[in-house]
């Protein structure tokens, strides 16, 4: 496009290079528009000429927010250099910036501008060029962003890149990060008791193991506003005699839901105090009415749960689905069993059914069918077993409806875990187990392991991975390494370390973040969370391993 003006006293145009017209005084010019021309904002003058923008960094890193609460921080930095007259009259560069604008100005609604703080700009000698860069934090996550670079006069003029530069900003992966550590009346601990109710979407947090004692009060954890919430504290004073609720930790709880109530029970089995000594004090809870449950609350009129033949801790609970609408079925079992008679502790390698509608007492005062064995995961019950799994301390993960994986721990034959089972029920109530292929060798058998199963999509596909990380190894030496099994594909494959805490004890589950980290942009909504535990961390920390109230969020 040609251009040709002769108009006194009025600056309309300028020189793309070497004349800038003063006010009043006449020209006559001719120049060819480019792409790169520099236009000013305010009279259309043409101001010099700008080189194409260059992304400099395009990242995520982790930083601390103004609740002093780690959280993941999407950035961008670019470098622009601009041929002008005379860098003199420059009093201002930056960048502007909109994920809805396609040409964005400043001061356009939908359109924001660089932190003004973090630009830098250098002129050079002949006062002709300068060159400017910047970085802006806080961005939205896999988001399209529309950028134009800018100058600003002395007379106010803002003078923008024609060259609009389009990017789409990264999408953290693969990454640690600290939520909110659970608050000063929570006291960190290890062995914590946890379930999650289906029907409610949450997950309940009983008892532990502190410094110098176990806990008996309940908690949850709300993932929308990244908060924890007291339930309730259970006190021996508040239950009946002998059946009421004990400090505990390493034991284990499902949960039930009594239609005829609209309640939903906690079972609570098993663990230890904070000697060691085994417990077998089960009890129930009831979240309608956020008290110890009672006769009123119980299905079939019980105070309390039936507990098994022996006082056990270490052990998991879980429920699945059975085939042909044969309902959901409890379980329980494994451990470190501990024989009162004779103080003999040994491993236990059957899991149980507790039937809920029939753990009552009958008319000459037995209790009818409250517990069934379904199964053991001994070699000869397991298909494909070469080996025998961890019992006590191992981990269990709900993956849906039907399959559970459980896994690590500490075995029968003295040695640690590191074979997991793929553990669905059969029509009959009984368990059906298949081994899952081995992890890498460099996984290392280990107890007290915590993990989470994430079911999520990412950049368009999806994905269906069990993770597990964490723990103790035969040596007792504290771990930090995170694993991912595949479930389409059936293959391991390690991850990005534990943060930089070190741990073992700790409780794994995972959430639906629905906050402000997911409206930037991030995905997956579907989080893992390790929390808790006994440990210690990398950067200078040199006391002994220590209890943790530390919650960290895994994004996958």
């Amino acid at each position: 496009m040609k251009t040709s003006h002769l108009i006194p006293y009025l600056m309309t145009i300028a020189v793309v290079t070497g004349c800038i017209k003063e006010d009043g005084e006449p020209y006559t010019i001719e120049r060819e528009i480019e792409p790169t021309t520099l236009i000013s904002s305010l009279k259309g003058y043409m101001y010099g000429t700008a080189n194409t923008d260059v992304i400099t960094k395009d990242t995520f890193e982790l930083f601390f927010d103004k609740r002093n609460i780690q959280d993941l921080d999407v950035y961008l930095g670019l470098k622009s250099k601009f041929y002008v007259y005379d860098t003199s009259h420059i009093v201002q560069c930056g960048y502007v910036y909109s994920y809805i604008d396609t040409m964005p100005t400043i001061k356009k609604p939908d359109c924001e501008i660089f932190d003004i703080d973090n630009i830098q700009w250098n002129k050079d000698n002949n006062h002709d060029s300068i060159t400017f860069e910047g970085e802006q934090h806080n961005l939205k996550f896999h988001t399209d962003m529309y950028i134009r670079s800018f100058v600003v006069t002395k007379a106010g003029d803002t003078c923008y890149n024609q060259q609009v530069l389009t990017h789409k900003t990264s999408m953290p992966s693969d990454v640690w990060y600290q939520r909110n550590d659970a608050p000063g009346l929570f006291p960190a601990r290890e062995g914590i008791i946890t379930a999650t109710s289906e029907k409610a979407g949450k997950t309940y947090f009983y008892g532990g193991r502190g410094p110098t004692s176990c806990y008996s009060d309940l908690w949850i954890y709300n993932a929308e506003n990244d908060t924890w919430e007291q339930l309730a504290t259970f006190n021996q004073s508040e239950a009946y005699p002998s059946t009421g609720p004990t400090e505990r930790c390493y034991g284990a709880a499902f949960m039930y839901y009594n239609s005829l109530k609209n309640d939903t029970l906690m079972y609570i089995l098993g663990g230890e105090n904070a000697s060691g000594e085994a417990t077998d004090g089960n009890f129930i809870y009831s979240i309608k009415n956020n008290r110890f449950g009672n006769s009123i609350d119980h299905p079939t009129g019980r105070h309390y749960v039936e507990p098994l033949k022996n006082p056990t801790s270490g052990l998991i609970a879980f429920s699945i689905d059975a085939p042909n609408n044969l309902g959901t079925i409890n379980i329980i079992g494994m451990g470190m069993m501990h024989d009162e008679m004779s103080s003999v502790t040994a491993i236990e390698p059957q899991l149980f059914s507790y039937n809920v509608e029939k753990d009552r007492t009958t008319d000459d005062g037995t209790n009818y069918q409250t517990w069934l064995t379904c199964g053991s995961l001994t070699k000869e019950n397991v298909i494909g077993d070469k080996a025998i799994i961890g019992y006590n301390k191992s981990m269990v993960v709900k993956i849906n409806k039907n399959t559970v994986i459980i896994g690590t721990g500490e075995g029968s034959d003295d040695n640690l875990g590191r074979v997991f089972y793929e553990v669905k029920c059969k029509k009959d109530g009984d368990i059906d187990c298949k081994q899952l292929p081995a992890p890498p060798e460099d996984f290392v058998a280990r107890t007290n392991a915590a993990g989470f199963y994430l079911e999520y999509n990412h950049l368009g596909s999806t994905h269906s991975n069990f993770y597990v990380g964490t723990g103790l190894d035969k040596d007792g030496n504290i771990l930090n390494d995170f694993w991912a099994y595949d479930i389409a594909n059936g293959t391991w494959s390690r991850k990005r370390d534990c943060s930089n805490i070190v741990r073992y004890g700790a409780v794994g589950f995972s959430i639906l973040r629905t906050d402000d980290l997911v409206n930037k942009g991030a995905e997956p909504q579907q989080r893992g969370i390790l929390a808790f535990g006994k440990g210690y961390q990398l950067d200078g920390e040199t006391t002994a391993p220590a209890v943790r109230n530390d919650v960290w969020e895994y994004l996958p």
